[in-house]
């Protein structure tokens, strides 16, 4: 690879660092068929996979500018054979195709992630897997805001009801007394 080329994957990685979400995958011992599903996967919840040097990333990493203690603690996660994930839609998306496809499997594992400028380690990232989608999140809000309004809506409309079934009931009773 030229200098051209590393350039041209530094300034590549460096747009990948600078999404919301990326996250570090070891694909040690994971053969062609088992990366071709994996990558698969990742597609069709529109998640990125990219392998890079562990040189070119760290390079990337210094010219993002984080700081020194972040570059520091994600450093130490430059080792081996390293898969770059990310997706620019949604930033927990990666980690739900990765767990889910990590469980089965002999080999590999999420080394680490940085989630809005904050290093995620690999303890959090199985939780993280479990938070909601954004879509969940947003008809969870819009429920919980529609919620007051239904009601009032029930009540506001049970106020005319109610007028009419006691006028009902009287029309009833003043028949019921003339025939």
């Amino acid at each position: 690879m030229d200098r051209d080329e590393k350039r041209k994957v530094v300034e590549d990685v460096v747009e990948i660092f600078s999404e919301a979400g990326f996250y570090l995958l070891d694909f040690k011992g994971f053969n062609v068929d088992e990366i071709t599903e994996l990558r698969n996967k990742l597609r069709e919840a529109n998640v990125s996979m990219r392998v890079v040097k562990n040189t070119l990333a760290k390079r990337a990493l210094e010219q993002v500018g984080s700081d020194e203690s972040v570059l520091e603690k994600f450093n130490t996660f430059f080792v081996g054979e390293t898969g770059l994930v990310w997706s620019k839609e949604d930033p927990i998306a990666p980690v739900r195709v990765l767990v889910d496809f990590l469980e089965d499997q002999k080999f590999g594992k999420i080394k680490a992630g940085m989630l809005d400028g904050a290093v995620v380690e690999a303890d959090d990232i199985e939780r993280i897997s479990k938070l909601p989608t954004k879509q969940v999140l947003y008809a969870q809000v819009a429920s919980a805001l529609n919620a007051p309004l239904i009601r009032l809506a029930r009540v506001l409309k049970a106020v005319p009801q109610d007028f009419v079934h006691t006028l009902g009931a009287l029309r009833d009773k003043k028949e019921s007394e003339a025939a």
